[in-house]
């Protein structure tokens, strides 16, 4: 899908059976290449996601220094030691990957050259503010548009490392301070509500002196040195939507091997079992740190439930499908305490509401969730404001539509799940160009 509008129709009424692999890991693809380029040593990263979003932190990386091949399905990087790189003042386009801008922040800060973050119509409206800010204290010398991108950062004598409190419970804020704080000298403490850990996890890999608590992550300024090889799990969030569309639909079963099930990222699946689902997990293994298995779900009959505000946390990017799944449940399902939802690709609880209410399902919307009752799904034309994950779980609903469903701008599928429409096709769905 290359051209700017890509129209999607899925036929309704389907079953999805196989067994199948998804692509690798997004959020651990861009921590493996950003450590690797900022590193000592040359990295073989193995399975990393093949996308726009990925592309982007891949062509940053280039622009700090690091040397990085393409090889089949691998990237070979050689990093540049954290070095401060020296050289014209320059522009860099991240498309409409957040991560990356704002994992690169962190990274940029030190640099002794000027940098112009920006990104798409989507990215440039995301909020930048939470991360700059801890930044700036930092010493960093960084000034937004009015809180978003476009993004003017200007060269620094040097990092000052501080002690942080923060209140959100944010991976992208950490990471940003952490990559920051590894140019600096003091060793310093974050403060910080449990979120995704796989930055803490690669550091480790790479030999970064940190440390993890309950409730704070100690980080010695060090150098870093490559493991020579990283292999990247599946991805839980793109496996979720092949797991929820067995679930909801009928005589349908789908087993997902090598799928990284990081504690920290599977709440959606905890939620899933709690309204019923038939899902199981075999094979635990660890690799290069995160824990790896293979997962087997069928066809299950649900019944909503209230999720609780840590499971919230912990399946933020799968609440889309989570909220699908409760409109195939039984009575109602409460989704309160996401207000992060508010500030993702799309503001993910007005598009969600959005497409539910299209569907003909009853939901109540509030400032931090919803409430989604059970019910049955008209088809329709859905649109998908530019929200990768919106669009694929407009998709996956014509599982169980009455009709079929028509999905306006879905080009942005590619900045995650490029792979989403083949898979889905082979395993039982039929998702074509709809013009």
């Amino acid at each position: 899908m290359s051209r700017e509008q890509v129209n999607l129709l899925a036929s309704s009424n389907n079953k999805i059976n196989g067994c199948i692999r998804v692509p690798g890991d997004k959020s651990i693809s861009h921590r493996a290449i950003i450590i690797s380029s900022i590193a000592k040593g040359k990295t073989q990263i193995n399975q990393y996601l093949d996308s726009a979003d990925i592309n982007a932190t891949i062509d940053v990386c280039r622009r700090i220094g690091a040397e990085i091949v393409r090889n089949n399905e691998s990237l070979i990087i050689t990093g540049n030691n954290l070095e401060r790189i020296q050289k014209e003042d320059t522009e860099l386009n991240f498309g409409n990957s957040g991560t990356s801008m704002r994992l690169m922040m962190g990274v940029l800060s030190a640099q002794i050259f000027s940098s112009i973050l920006y990104g798409d119509e989507s990215l440039s409206q995301r909020p930048m503010n939470r991360v700059s800010k801890p930044l700036i204290n930092m010493n960093a010398n960084i000034k937004t548009s009015n809180g978003t991108p476009p993004i003017f950062i200007s060269p620094i004598d040097d990092i000052k490392n501080v002690d942080h409190k923060i209140h959100i419970a944010s991976a992208q804020i950490k990471s940003a301070i952490i990559l920051a704080g590894l140019y600096g000298r003091d060793p310093f403490t974050i403060t910080t509500p449990k979120s995704r850990d796989h930055t803490e996890i690669m550091l480790n890999e790479f030999g970064c002196n940190i440390t993890l608590e309950s409730d704070s992550i100690n980080v010695i300024p060090s150098k870093l040195t490559s493991p020579n090889t990283i292999d990247i799990p599946g991805d839980i969030s793109s496996a979720a939507f092949f797991i929820v569309g067995s679930i909801i639909s009928k005589d349908s079963q789908v087993k997902i091997a090598n799928v990284g099930l990081n504690p920290l990222r599977t709440g959606f699946i905890d939620i899933l079992k709690m309204m019923g689902a038939s899902i199981e997990i075999s094979d635990l293994r660890k690799v290069n740190g995160e824990v790896v298995g293979t997962i087997d779900v069928e066809s299950s009959k649900l019944k909503g439930i209230a999720i609780e505000k840590d499971l919230i946390v912990r399946s933020i990017d799968e609440l889309p499908l989570i909220i699908l799944a409760a409109s195939q449940a039984v009575g109602k399902t409460s989704i309160r305490n996401a207000e992060e939802l508010r500030f993702k690709e799309s503001d993910r609880i007005s598009s969600m509401v959005e497409m539910m209410k299209r569907f003909n399902i009853s939901i109540n919307e509030f400032d931090d969730g919803m409430e989604v009752y059970g019910g049955i799904i008209e088809g329709n034309t859905i649109n998908s404001f530019g929200d990768h994950r919106v669009a694929m779980t407009a998709l996956l609903a014509s599982l169980v539509s009455r009709e079929d469903i028509i999905v306006q701008d879905t080009v942005n599928i590619d900045t995650s799940f490029p792979d989403f429409i083949n898979i889905a096709n082979n395993i039982g769905m039929d998702i074509k160009v709809y013009d």
